[in-house]
């Protein structure tokens, strides 16, 4: 309970980290605010979204990436081992599953430590359950209309959203406050956001190209073939999500 406070309108338990109750609302230290509550979204979109150096990189997030994701290949190999082997237990597999999607959140809090494998089974992740399943729905009805557009404001939209499920457990904030606040800390950095995915979906694949045509040349053999790439397929997915680590660890300053 260290890391939970008593919300002081509505006498529900929130994390220490959380900006507004998810219960009730109440803008935790409004009191010593001078801008009163109801009136502070309205003031902060006046502010300027981001000054001063530029707070991720395409290659910055790139090389912390491949190291955090290296470093935690195993551990987050067997998470998804355990969660595939759990996925047909009821209400276990929603907590299990959110723990999964939200794994660079976990990788960000801190990135220079292992995590366990066993993260996914935290009933943390079960309290979330109705605001996990409103985010998606709320997300997937808004992208339909926008894909009727040639798919260029829908992937627009989907890198704004990119960061609302790790807010929404992070900072507690409802479904909708998780995406408007998603919304304001990439604004400014969707076009990195999308060129982090194509300049290192494109040296992965290379590099796996070359790896796997100097494999044909020493193995003969289908089958190690086939586990070699699958285990290249695990690495590039691990070290994607430790890119969504660092991400997430950045951009989420901009909440202050």
């Amino acid at each position: 309970m260290d890391n939970m406070k008593r919300c002081p309108k509505c006498g529900q338990m929130v994390r220490q980290e959380a900006l507004k109750c998810r219960y009730c609302g109440y803008w935790f230290n409004a009191a010593d605010d001078t801008t009163p509550p109801d009136n502070r979204a309205e003031e902060e979109a006046r502010r300027p979204s981001y000054q001063g150096e530029r707070l991720i990189t395409v290659m910055g997030v790139i090389k912390e990436g491949i190291g955090i994701g290296l470093k935690n290949f195993l551990s987050v190999f067997l998470a998804c081992i355990l969660y595939i082997l759990t996925i047909w237990v009821p209400y276990i597999n929603v907590g299990t599953t959110i723990g999964l999607n939200t794994l660079p959140l976990k990788l960000s809090k801190d990135t220079n430590a292992i995590i366990s494998p066993t993260f996914i089974f935290d009933g943390h992740y079960r309290k979330y359950m109705g605001e996990f399943f409103n985010l998606i729905g709320l997300m997937s009805i808004s992208v339909l209309p926008a894909l009727l557009f040639v798919f260029v404001p829908a992937i627009i939209i989907c890198y704004g959203w990119s960061q609302a499920l790790f807010l929404l457990l992070d900072k507690e904030l409802s479904p909708s406050e998780a995406m408007m606040q998603s919304t304001k800390i990439t604004y400014g950095y969707k076009s990195t956001l999308f060129w982090i995915d194509v300049v290192y979906s494109l040296v992965f694949f290379i590099i796996a190209g070359i790896l796997m045509w100097l494999i044909g040349l020493v193995i003969d053999n289908m089958i190690v073939t086939m586990i070699i790439m699958a285990i290249l397929i695990a690495v590039f997915i691990v070290i994607k999500l430790a890119c969504g680590a660092v991400i997430y660890r950045e951009l989420s300053k901009r909440i202050g």
